[in-house]
């Protein structure tokens, strides 16, 4: 292991704005995040968080929401936190687990929105249950909800997308599924709310269309 990556983990040991394994509140969250964010604005979750620049976006934008972006990649997570210190926000934490851990984390309608942005599509088909977006993960996602909870998921991949549509349809209790093969020509982009992640960036430039698709839970 390389030292600047040992130096980002000994890092995230230190940070108040990282949960992680061997720190006391791992595996003590569930059920408590309105009293480890001190307050009752809702809880929204970004799915496979990486660099966490999407999870920073959004709460700077929106101080009256609490946001917690989880991924287990350590020294990725790093950047979020870093830029969440530096910017003061104490609407974010970065949970650092297996998404496939995640109702050990967080107690059923515990959460009101949850963002998928741009996750690896894993095309082979030997890796499909590790999609993000595959029934069981859904089902996950689904659980933690509250009612009336949403759901966002924006991807370039075509194939991913279809697949998403296909486990919200067959197996989720769900409402108002709305979605866009080509987000920016649609009437579902917003601009106001609209928030590119560098992939996004990396999409857009080389004129790939973003595929975008909502819905609600009907837990």
């Amino acid at each position: 292991m390389g030292k600047k990556k040992l130096e980002k983990f000994e890092d995230n040991k230190n940070s108040k704005f990282i949960i992680e394994e061997g720190k006391s509140l791992y595996k003590k969250t569930k059920g408590k995040w309105f009293k480890i964010f001190k307050n009752n604005n809702p809880i929204v979750l970004e799915i496979g968080c990486g660099y966490g620049e999407y999870t920073t976006n959004l709460a700077k934008k929106n101080k009256d929401r609490n946001y917690i972006g989880i991924d287990i990649k350590g020294s990725r997570i790093w950047k979020g936190s870093k830029e969440s210190k530096e910017e003061n926000l104490l609407n974010v934490i970065f949970l650092r687990i297996r998404i496939e851990e995640i109702r050990d984390f967080f107690s059923k309608g515990e959460v009101d929105k949850i963002y998928i942005i741009f996750p690896d599509p894993r095309p082979k088909k030997r890796d499909a249950k590790k999609r993000l977006v595959d029934k069981n993960f859904m089902l996950n996602y689904s659980h933690i909800l509250k009612n009336n909870g949403k759901i966002i998921l924006k991807t370039d991949d075509v194939k991913l997308f279809d697949f998403c549509i296909k486990n919200i349809k067959n197996h989720l209790k769900h409402k108002n599924l709305r979605f866009t093969a080509d987000y920016y020509k649609s009437k579902l982009f917003l601009k106001k709310t609209n928030i590119k992640s560098n992939y996004e960036k990396k999409y857009l430039s080389i004129n790939k269309k973003i595929k975008y698709l909502e819905f609600y839970s009907n837990n």
